[in-house]
């Protein structure tokens, strides 16, 4: 019997079949590869929250207080509400920075997590610069105008007197501005501010002399001229134009 011609292959000849190409197999171990680390990933993401949130070895122990001088440390840590024994990483720091603000020696708070166990509390606290009568007593004004927190009678500070007090009222805005002009030397000087509802400002030292300011208008010409003019004898020193100070005897 004969084999048709061209058909098959002759006795001891085996056919060859092509192999898998090597970008093929490139493109399988970097599969694999990428698969081991998806896993691995899970596996460290999930051996993590265990860690954190579960095991209890990353559990809230305690509050930090830094920067607290003026306002009570218990304050700040009752103010931050932070409960103890709760997984450190879901202590929600921006919302302990809010609640320690609101107390009325703060200017603002950063809240930070010191692992494992510690929520630290960095304040940043409002710095006196006046003292002002206010419907609810005498108060501590600061920098920004705010008045936040009861102050002695006696206190070393000058006193604000003017038609209202707080951040953006024009006469604070007015007394704070004066006062910030000041040299040092005479700054110390003064025992009262007083801004009259029509913008008026005097200043009244500490030895009985008084110092007539005009309006809040040219204040760094009348601060500069006020220094100098204090050096002579004088009760009262009018620098409402600072290009024609007058002294009073």
């Amino acid at each position: 019997m004969t084999r048709p011609a061209g058909t098959g292959t002759s006795p001891g000849q085996a056919r060859s079949r092509p192999g898998p190409r090597p970008g093929v197999y490139r493109r399988r171990r970097l599969a694999a590869a990428a698969l081991g680390a998806l896993v691995l990933l899970v596996a460290l993401g999930l051996g993590g929250r265990l860690l954190v949130y579960e095991a209890g070895l990353a559990d809230v122990e305690g509050v930090t207080v830094t920067g607290a001088l003026a306002v009570p440390v218990a304050d700040v840590v009752a103010a931050a509400a932070v409960p103890t024994g709760v997984p450190l990483a879901a202590v929600d720091t921006g919302a302990v920075a809010a609640r320690v603000a609101e107390l009325p020696g703060v200017a603002g708070a950063e809240v930070r997590r010191d692992w494992p166990h510690t929520v630290t509390v960095e304040v940043t606290e409002r710095v006196p610069v006046l003292t002002a009568a206010t419907p609810g007593g005498l108060r501590l004004v600061d920098a920004a105008g705010v008045p936040y927190a009861g102050a002695a009678e006696r206190f070393d500070l000058p006193r604000l007197r003017a038609p209202a007090v707080g951040p953006g009222e024009p006469a604070t805005v007015a007394a704070l501005e004066v006062l910030a002009a000041l040299d040092g030397a005479v700054r110390a000087e003064v025992d009262v501010v007083e801004v009259t509802a029509t913008g008026q400002i005097t200043l009244e030292l500490a030895d009985d002399r008084e110092v007539r300011w005009g309006d809040a208008s040219r204040t760094p010409e009348k601060a500069a001229v006020l220094g100098p003019l204090l050096g002579q004898s004088g009760r009262v020193y009018d620098v409402a134009s600072p290009d024609l100070p007058t002294i009073r005897r």
